[in-house]
Formats: structure tokens, C-alpha cells, sequence
């Protein structure tokens, strides 16, 4: 996959924004850059990625107007409000204009913070996503969800803004930690479980051992299958559940773990605990639940709760879900593949505390 194609991403309301993948594309980045007309792009990214990718893409940038670049400590725990003010700060004193133009190099950290940011100034200028990383690629980078943490809560500060458009280079998988692969491939497994149970079984046959172009095909195919449920609903609301499949219980450890678990990770084990939290109430068979948890471990993904966190600690942080709609703790069951649980016409499901603390305590 060499060549450059172009996939259309729909923002709601007649609205389509590109998204340019291929392997191998960078030097076609000036190019897409130049139908902006921007007056300065000011790159966003972190110290990890900045030593492998800005030189390269600021060369691209600097082709078509002039470019700053501003770099933060790489990390969740750089996901804060103090983080995005300091940006905005050198943002605003490096001139910035409505015509100016935002690039989120890096991964989902990044592209958090340059989306709010770039909502956020002036009342919103434009922005586009170079996504590094997996889960960023097919994940974090596709979708109008800007924000950044809060304390014990993910999230919790944010706003739906969509890029003009996302730049995908899978030549960009290939530097990777094989760590960082490992946590992309959750997200599909994810979409796996919620839309398409033969992608399952395809990750299922593949691991551990995927050549590049598994997961070139793997990350292409997850792009679609996000790509048709933004379609029929672009703010992820109604539909979130299905993006949202692990991520009540992930998001507790991840905030716990303060970035020792990548997002991945996180889901990972989300998934497996939220699998066997909808068996325990005989909503999902037990067969499946075993089922989604083999495959994380095939994958060399982690499936129990680390032992550093506590069950009470993950009750406290559940509190600050950003999902959460009631007292109660809500949560988003699969029954089956493509399959949610629903009470009133609703996916979203309260489950006893009892019960959670049974199945939590269980996972460890």
C-alpha cells in the first residue's frame, strides 16, 4: 500500500473531511497541506516522537508556509489543563491567526491536546492529525473527541471538533515498539467484537506472530469499520457504546496506572473484566467471555488487574467516568458478537456493586 488513497470521513451534516492513508507517504503531506492556505502551522508533539518524526515533517510544512514546532514531555500524565495552557501561551506568543493551522504529530496524547487547543483558540482555527502510533492511527485520530484529563477522571474537560483532515503514514507502524503494536491491535479486536466476528477470527489466526502486512490490513480495516459508524452517527453518541466497549473499567486502571498502562493495555483488560461482568448477570455465554480474553493473551496483551490497584480504587475512579449518566455505575455489556445488552431501548446497563466487586476481585 504505497500509494496515497483517500478515505471520506463524515463530520455530520453533509460534511466530509479526508483521510489520507498509505505506506510510505510523507512526502506527499506538503501537498495535502497546501489546499489549507495556512499563514503558519505550529506542530504539536511530544519528546518521544519529536527525535524520530519532526525534522521530517517540518521540512514538509516549511514547503508551503512558515512553521513552528513546540514539544511536550511525552506521557497521559502530560494530558492536563496546565499542559494545554502552556501550549496555547507559546501558540498565541508565536503570533498565531484565524488562518493559522494546528498539527497534532504524535499519538493519542498529542492529538488530544492540539484538537482541544486548536477548539479552543479563537473560538476554533483549524487542525489536522499525523497520527504515530497504532492506536492513534486507527483509533484516537478518527473521530471529533478533543479533551484531556482531570485528577481521577479521563477525559473530563473536552469538546467535539473535527480536523480538516488526518494524515496516515504506515510506514510510521514500522518504528514502533512491537509494545505499542500489541495496543493497537486491542482497538481492532474491539471493533472485531462490536461489528465484523470474522476480523475477530483474522486477528485470532494471525497472532502473536503478524507479519506487516497483517497489520497494515488490520489497521486499514479497523479505519472502515470505524469510518461506518461515524457515518450513521458522527458525535459518537448514539453509537458510542460500540467505540466505548471496554473502556469504563480500562479507563479506571489507565488513570490508576498514571501512563505505566498504555491505552491498549488498559482496554485490553477492560474488555476481558467487562466480558465477564455481563456473563456473571447471564447476559453474555461464558464460552464468549473465555473467548475474548484468550485472544488478548495470544496477542501478548495483559488480562488481569494489576496488582497495585485496588477494588476500591477503581470503584472511586469509576465515579468520574465521563460515560456516566447516573449514580449508579453504568456500563456497555456485549451479548454477542455486534450484540449490546439493553434496558429501555438503551445500551447501557447499571450493575450492583456486589456484583463488581465479585467479578472485579476475580480478575486480579
Amino acid at each position: 500500500m504505497t500509494e496515497l488513497k483517500t478515505l471520506q470521513y463524515d463530520i455530520g451534516g453533509g460534511r466530509y473531511r479526508p483521510i489520507y492513508i498509505g505506506r510510505g507517504i510523507i512526502d506527499h503531506l506538503a501537498e495535502c497541506a497546501r489546499t489549507l492556505d495556512a499563514d503558519k502551522f505550529f506542530i504539536i508533539t511530544d519528546d518521544n516522537v519529536a527525535g524520530v518524526y519532526l525534522d521530517e515533517v517540518k521540512a514538509q510544512l516549511e514547503q508551503v508556509a512558515e512553521t513552528h514546532a513546540f514539544v511536550f514531555p511525552a506521557g497521559e500524565q502530560s494530558k492536563t489543563l496546565s499542559t494545554l495552557e502552556s501550549l496555547g501561551a507559546k501558540v498565541l506568543d508565536a503570533r498565531a491567526t484565524k488562518s493559522s493551522v494546528i498539527v497534532c504529530l504524535g499519538g493519542g496524547v498529542v492529538g488530544n491536546l492540539g484538537g482541544l487547543l486548536s477548539a479552543l483558540l479563537f473560538r476554533g482555527i483549524r487542525f489536522f492529525h499525523v497520527p504515530t502510533t497504532m492506536v492513534a492511527q486507527i483509533d484516537s485520530a478518527i473521530g471529533q473527541k478533543q479533551a484531556v484529563n482531570y485528577k481521577r477522571g479521563k477525559n473530563l474537560f473536552g469538546q467535539y471538533y473535527p480536523p480538516e483532515f488526518v494524515f496516515i503514514d504506515f510506514a510510521f507502524l514500522r518504528k514502533l515498539p512491537e509494545r505499542q503494536i500489541r495496543a493497537g491491535l486491542a482497538e481492532s479486536v474491539k471493533h472485531g467484537l462490536c461489528q465484523e466476528e470474522t476480523f475477530f477470527e483474522f486477528i485470532g489466526r494471525c497472532a502473536p506472530n503478524f507479519s506487516w502486512e497483517d497489520i497494515e490490513y488490520i489497521s486499514a480495516h479497523t479505519i472502515e469499520l470505524k469510518l461506518e459508524l461515524l457515518i450513521i452517527d458522527p458525535y459518537e453518541g448514539k453509537l458510542d457504546p460500540q467505540l466505548e466497549l471496554g473502556h469504563t473499567v480500562g479507563h479506571a486502571l489507565e488513570i490508576r496506572k498514571n501512563g505505566q498502562l498504555l491505552h491498549g493495555e488498559a482496554i485490553a483488560i477492560g474488555m476481558t473484566v467487562e466480558a465477564k461482568i455481563s456473563a456473571a448477570l447471564g447476559f453474555m455465554s461464558p464460552e464468549l467471555a473465555a473467548r475474548i480474553e484468550a485472544i488478548f493473551q495470544k496477542i501478548g496483551l495483559p488480562t488481569r488487574i494489576p496488582a497495585d490497584i485496588s477494588i476500591d480504587e477503581i470503584l472511586e475512579t469509576l465515579t468520574f467516568d465521563n460515560k456516566r449518566r447516573t449514580a449508579i455505575n453504568d456500563f456497555f455489556l456485549l451479548e454477542a458478537f455486534g450484540c449490546f445488552h439493553k434496558e429501555n431501548g438503551k445500551i447501557a446497563c447499571k450493575v450492583p456493586e456486589s456484583l463488581l466487586r465479585g467479578v472485579l476481585e476475580s480478575a486480579y
